[in-house]
């Protein structure tokens, strides 16, 4: 099922970046300030990773990490999935189910472009979030 709706056309076109160098208090007061639940790590241009909600929790928070000490590098994750800007929403969709995540960078060859995520569906799409949510659902049994 296509929706003739691409990724571009949904993601979050400028997703809040930090540095590895950045300490996690900075990090998580950009989360709050942002309302937002990711962050990309990127040096140069360069991806490096991602900060989610859940590393802050499972990473920082359970490790006892100083926050004002740690930074963003400790925390990230470094093996991301990626997608590209052209990919049908659909299609998009049924990968972050199948993959179990709610976020997504988004690239141009090596360059970021954007992030979709969840809520990016839900805006553009509510009826494929539905869909998004069934999956998620049934990998959860």
């Amino acid at each position: 099922m296509k929706t003739g709706i691409k990724v571009m056309d949904a993601m979050t076109k400028s997703p809040i970046v930090v540095g590895p160098e950045e300490n996690l208090l900075k990090c998580a007061a950009k989360m709050i300030k942002g309302d937002v639940g990711s962050l990309i790590v990127e040096e140069n241009g360069k991806l490096l990773g991602i900060i989610t909600e859940k590393d802050f929790v499972n990473k920082a928070i359970t490790n006892e990490l100083n926050i004002k000490k740690s930074k963003a590098k400790d925390i990230m994750s470094t093996t991301m999935l990626k997608i590209s800007p052209t990919l049908d929403l659909y299609d998009a969709i049924y990968f972050m189910s199948r993959e179990n995540v709610r976020r997504l960078p988004v690239t141009d060859g090596e360059k970021l472009v954007g992030l979709l995520t969840y809520k990016d569906v839900l805006k553009i799409q509510p009826d494929l979030y539905d869909i998004f949510i069934e999956k998620f659902r049934i990998k959860g049994r």
